[in-house]
């Protein structure tokens, strides 16, 4: 008994008799690290709304209500109530300056872009200048004393414009011989005392006094005959009348503004200087539609700045069941008893800042109440 060995058998477990042992435990591990997420996302969404409580924004300033006693000074300021308008122009062919005899080109005073002035010399032919007239019609033939027509009443007209004689109508007479020697001989270009006619190779007829170069096409050296083009010409406005003029606009007289041309216009929208016009920077930039008309944006403004008050645009208010505008003005920014309503014209206004005058044309002073509420103004 005592020497036999004892044996023991060592049973092996039964593998699904495992499984299903081990089972249970591994759904609770599963299940414990979904309880522990959903804990995790509960408290994340309890964090963020505590933040969005404690974050949320304050209502909107422009919700709260106006303060009353807010104010402003009423500054002052030149302003002078430019409007853009349109004007159509009617556009019109030009022809070029030609010599008015044979010859060579001695000297030139031609450039591109150059302004030519009636009384003036652009060239010599052969060493004798050529003086420009601007007149109404071409000259076509020799004019003496005594002869009448229309291309003598330009020619008086031509030397009457320049102050080189008091001389007028349909006639040409001495007075006529004598202001055109004057001109010549203040272009350069001296005439004999002798002088009994005044002949066509005299001159170059310039279409209008005051116009632009666009080429020379005779330069020094050169050798033309009459009639050949020594200067040519671009377009121009025949005519320049705005489509529109703006409405409620401060009254006052008016010019227009191209760049750094200012030229007068009419009350009626008519510009008068069309030589000067055509030479600005709008009209050359624009082009002419199918019908020959350029449209040419301009500035309209007063001749004379007038003065206004300044105040920011909430102090504008409405009266009189909204037919006038207003402000409120106060003597005691701190007391709302002294607040007055003035009704007022408003003249422009720019980034928030509106332009301002009494009914009357005076400027408001003093200050103003950012939140009208008085007398009416609101």
């Amino acid at each position: 008994m005592f020497g036999r060995r004892r044996t023991e058998t060592r049973k092996t477990a039964d593998p699904s008799a495992a499984s299903a042992a081990a089972r249970p435990r591994r759904r609770g591990f599963v299940l414990g690290r979904q309880m522990t997420a959903l804990v995790a996302v509960t408290c994340l969404l309890v964090g963020v709304g505590a933040t969005a409580v404690v974050l949320a924004p304050h209502p909107p300033q422009v919700l709260a209500e106006a303060d009353p006693h807010a104010y402003a000074a009423i500054e002052t300021q030149q302003v002078n109530d430019g409007r853009s308008i349109t004007i159509n122009a009617e556009e019109i062919a030009m022809a070029p300056v030609v010599s008015p005899r044979s010859g060579m080109v001695t000297s030139s005073n031609c450039k591109p872009g150059a302004t030519l002035r009636s009384g003036q010399s652009l060239m010599a032919v052969d060493g004798r200048g050529v003086l420009m007239l601007a007149t109404a019609e071409p000259l076509w033939r020799a004019l003496r004393p005594g002869d009448q027509g229309s291309d003598a009443a330009a020619l008086n007209a031509a030397l009457g414009a320049l102050g080189a004689g008091d001389v007028s109508g349909d006639t040409v007479t001495a007075a006529t011989l004598a202001a055109f020697r004057k001109a010549s001989a203040d272009a350069g270009v001296p005439l004999p005392d002798s002088t009994a006619a005044i002949d066509v190779t005299d001159m170059a007829w310039l279409p209008a006094d005051g116009v632009m170069v666009s080429g020379c096409p005779a330069p020094v050296g050169q050798t033309i005959g009459q009639g050949q083009p020594v200067a040519e010409l671009p377009a121009m406005a025949a005519s320049a009348q705005a489509q529109s003029l703006p409405s409620g606009a401060v009254a006052g007289e008016r010019v227009i503004q191209s760049g750094d041309v200012t030229l007068d216009i009419t009350d009626q929208g008519a510009v008068g200087d069309l030589a000067a016009f055509s030479r600005t920077r709008a009209f050359e930039s624009s082009s002419a539609m199918s019908n020959g008309v350029r449209q040419v944006s301009v500035q309209w403004v007063l001749r004379d700045p007038v003065t206004v008050g300044v105040v920011p645009a909430s102090a504008i208010g409405v009266m009189d069941g909204g037919v006038r505008t207003c402000i409120v003005t106060t003597a005691n920014p701190a007391d709302t008893a002294s607040d007055t309503a003035v009704p007022v014209s408003i003249v422009g206004s720019m980034l928030g800042r509106t332009y301002v005058q009494g009914a009357d044309g005076s400027i408001p002073s003093g200050s103003v109440r950012l939140a009208p509420s008085a007398g009416g103004c609101a």
